[in-house]
C-alpha cells in the first residue's frame, strides 16, 4: 500500500489531526467531528488504518470498543521516504524479516519474544506475532512503515480478526537498544541472549519458561554468564534463574551448566520470598485446585484421591530446589525433562 492518500482522506486526515492530534478518540468521535455516516467512517478508519496511519486499541473503559490515534504527519513523512526506497527497489512485497534488513540502522530495534528465541534455540516453532523492542519515540514512524495489506501493527494486545500474515506487537525499551541487540548473520537485529532469557522469565508463562530453558541449553558455552548473572540480580530475577539453571542440571543428571555459575547466583540471594515461579494461568489453576482438593481430602473417592497424588507429584516435584532458592516452585519436571530429552541432552547427544 502506497504511503499516500487520495484527497478526500487527506482532508479527513487533516481535520482529525486539528482536533486530536495525537490524543485518542472513538467511532462516535470521527463521526460527530467530520459529519459523516457510519458507513464512511467504516471506510475512512480502514483507509487510514491499512496506510499505517493510525493506531487501534482496545478501549480501557469498555473491553468490547476500540479507540484510535492518529499517527503524526512527521512520522508519516518519515515511513513515505523509506517507502519510495523500498518502492524503487522492487522490494515491496517482502516479508516483515526482510523489511526490518532492509531499515537496517535507520531506526533502532530488536526483534525479541518467540522469534528471536528460536534464533537461538531452533526447538519451538514461533507464533504468528513478531515482538520488537523500539525506543518509545518511534512509536508512530514503525506503525507507519511496517503496515500494508499483509500486516498490522500494536501497542497493546492483538486485536485483529482479519486473515493477516504477519502481526507485529511493538516494545517499548526501558534500556538503549543499542545495548541489547546483535545484528544476525541475515542483517537483521535480535536481542542478545542474555536479555532475551530475562524478557521470558520475566513473562514466566509455561512457553516463556521452556524457550528459557531451550535458549540455556542450546547456547550454554557462549552465554556470558557474568552479564546474565549481573542482570538477573538487577532485575530480581535471581531466584528464578538459579532454580531453573538446578532444574536443568537435576534433570540431566550431569553438571550441564556449570556449579560456579549456580554458587554465584546463590549468593545474591538472602532468605525467603512469597514468589511463585512460574505465574502462569494453567499452572495457578491446577494449584488452586491442588489446594482445595488436599483441604477436602475427607470428601473425596479413592479415584480422587489417586489424582490428587499425582497432582502432588506434578506440581511439588522440586521441593528441595525450591526450599534451596526461597520460592514456591509450580514447574512441573515432565516440562523441564522433555526440554532437555528432546534437545538429546539426556541421551549424552550434547
Amino acid at each position: 500500500m502506497p504511503k499516500e492518500m487520495p484527497e478526500w482522506l487527506k482532508k479527513y486526515y487533516n481535520r482529525l489531526w486539528m482536533r486530536y492530534e495525537n490524543q485518542v478518540f472513538t467511532f462516535k468521535d470521527i463521526t460527530k467531528e467530520l459529519g459523516i455516516s457510519r458507513a464512511m467512517t467504516i471506510k475512512t478508519l480502514w483507509e487510514l488504518e491499512q496506510r499505517g496511519f493510525l493506531n487501534k486499541e482496545r478501549s480501557e473503559i469498555d473491553y468490547r470498543a476500540r479507540t484510535y490515534r492518529l499517527i503524526s504527519p512527521e512520522d508519516i513523512s518519515f515511513a513515505a521516504g523509506l517507502y519510495s526506497l523500498v518502492e524503487k527497489e522492487k522490494i515491496g512485497k517482502q516479508s516483515l524479516i526482510e523489511k526490518l534488513v532492509f531499515i537496517n540502522d535507520k531506526l533502532p530495534y530488536a526483534l525479541t519474544g518467540s522469534y528471536a528465541a528460536y534464533y537461538y534455540h531452533r526447538y519451538m516453532v514461533p507464533a504468528r506475532v513478531f515482538e520488537i523492542k523500539i525506543d518509545p519515540q518511534d512509536e508512530g514512524k514503525w506503525i507507519a512503515f511496517l503496515t500494508d495489506e499483509r500486516t498490522r501493527i500494536f501497542i497493546s494486545e492483538i486485536i485483529e480478526t482479519r486473515k493477516i500474515s504477519d502481526y507485529v506487537k511493538l516494545l517499548h525499551s526501558i534500556r538503549p537498544i543499542n545495548s541489547i541487540r546483535t545484528k544476525t548473520e541475515e542483517g537483521y537485529y535480535i536481542e542478545k541472549p542474555e536479555f532475551l532469557v530475562m524478557e521470558l522469565l520475566e513473562r514466566q508463562t509455561q512457553t516463556s519458561t521452556i524457550e528459557a530453558i531451550a535458549i540455556i541449553l542450546q547456547n550454554k558455552d557462549q552465554l556470558q554468564w557474568q552479564d546474565t548473572i549481573e542482570l538477573a540480580k538487577s532485575l530480581g530475577f535471581s531466584r528464578r534463574l538459579g532454580f531453573l539453571l538446578d532444574a536443568i542440571n537435576f534433570e540431566s543428571s550431569k553438571p550441564l551448566v556449570e556449579a560456579e555459575i549456580i554458587q554465584d547466583i546463590r549468593s545474591d540471594v538472602k532468605g525467603k520470598s512469597d514468589e511463585i515461579f512460574p505465574r502462569d494461568e494453567i499452572f495457578l489453576s491446577r494449584l488452586r485446585e491442588l489446594r482445595n482438593k488436599s483441604s477436602h481430602q475427607a470428601l473425596l473417592t479413592a479415584k480422587e484421591l489417586e489424582e490428587l497424588t499425582r497432582m502432588k507429584e506434578r506440581f511439588q516435584g522440586y521441593r528441595e530446589l525450591s526450599e534451596k532458592w526461597g520460592i514456591q516452585a509450580i514447574l512441573p519436571r515432565d516440562v523441564v525433562r522433555k526440554v532437555v530429552e528432546d534437545l538429546g541432552v539426556s541421551l549424552g547427544k550434547k
